[in-house]
Order: structure tokens, then C-alpha cells, then sequence
């Protein structure tokens, strides 16, 4: 199989390749005890693996989102990647202050390129970040697709995920990470 590694895109060109958005993907939420903690942290870290390694071989063009980190008392070794989550240098970290990725100018102006393509979300946490870049993602006019099994909800209760889940039926498409990495399992 051939790799497609990214190349910088030339000012106003469209980029018909899927596209990952990878939100969160910090140690904040897989580690007990943590105020994010997600309690199932280790299946979505897993599912979203798969998904990464995916879009890798295809030639997807990645994009990471994290949190801005550095509250008082907050030592940033969780705000760091989840090991074997790492960025590679060739995919691009934005910093969001608020809710949204789309809260940063570069990653929105980023994402514009996105436009006509499938658009891909995994990461943490559903009822907050996940929800907020979705929904900003159908309004910056993108085909976006939440892999369920690759969001965690995040420390809300399950119940709040289920209507994360339900606000976004209306204007995602909602897939599993086995759907996009092996189809010809899913029956």
C-alpha cells in the first residue's frame, strides 16, 4: 500500500481527502483520579488508535485540537498526548481556549479546506468539547462524522452522553470506528 503524506495546500485549494480531527487526546481523561477522568477511557483510547492508524495508511490529512492547560496546581504531564496518541510532527496541534477547535482562528482557517470532504471526529470529551466542534463544524459547512466508539463522554454521566448524541443525530452522521477500518466486518 502506498503512504500519502500531507504537502502544504496552495491558498483557496480544495482537499478531497477524509479528514481526522483528533480532539483531546490528553492524559487528562485516561488517568483515575483525574477531574476529567472518563471511566471508559481505555476502550475509546483503543478505538480511536484504530482510527489513527487508519487514516495514516490512507493518507488522511490529521489534525490534532487540545486544551489549553496550565490552571494553578495543574502539572502539564496531563495535559500532555495519551501515549501512543502522539502527534506526528507532520500532523499539526492547535491550542483552543475555548469550547470549540473551531475557537481557534488557524484550525478554523485550517478546516476550510476540509469543505466537500469527509470529516472524521474522535476524542473527548462528547457533552463538552465534541459537541461544541461538531456543531461548529455543520455551521462551517463540513460533512462531519462522530465515531461513537472513539468519544468518550468524559466525567458526565451516561445519560448526558446519550443526549450529546441526540443533539448531534440531526446534523452528523454517527459511525463506529470498525465501519471506516473494516467494513467487511460489520454486517
Amino acid at each position: 500500500m502506498q503512504r500519502v503524506y500531507w504537502t502544504p495546500r496552495l491558498p483557496g485549494a480544495a482537499d478531497e481527502r477524509s479528514w481526522l480531527i483528533c480532539l483531546d487526546l490528553q492524559r487528562d481523561y485516561v488517568v483515575p483520579g483525574r477531574p476529567k477522568f472518563d471511566p471508559g477511557a481505555d476502550a475509546v483510547a483503543q478505538a480511536c488508535d484504530r482510527m489513527l492508524r487508519h487514516a495514516r495508511d490512507d493518507g488522511w490529512r490529521i489534525v490534532h485540537a487540545h486544551q489549553q492547560t496550565g490552571a494553578v496546581g495543574d502539572s502539564s504531564r496531563f495535559g500532555a498526548p495519551i501515549d501512543g496518541l502522539r502527534p506526528l510532527v507532520r500532523e499539526p496541534i492547535f491550542m483552543r481556549a475555548g469550547l470549540s477547535a473551531f475557537s481557534n482562528p488557524d484550525f478554523s482557517e485550517e478546516l476550510g479546506a476540509a469543505r466537500g470532504a469527509e470529516v472524521y471526529l474522535i476524542g473527548f470529551s462528547l457533552s463538552g468539547s465534541c459537541l461544541a466542534t461538531a456543531l461548529a463544524a455543520v455551521d462551517a459547512g463540513l460533512n462531519v462524522s462522530l465515531v461513537e466508539d472513539a468519544v468518550g463522554a468524559g466525567p458526565a454521566a451516561p445519560s448526558v452522553g446519550q443526549i450529546a448524541r441526540a443533539l448531534l443525530m440531526p446534523w452528523v452522521r454517527l459511525v463506529s470506528s470498525r465501519e471506516i477500518t473494516a467494513p467487511e466486518l460489520v454486517s
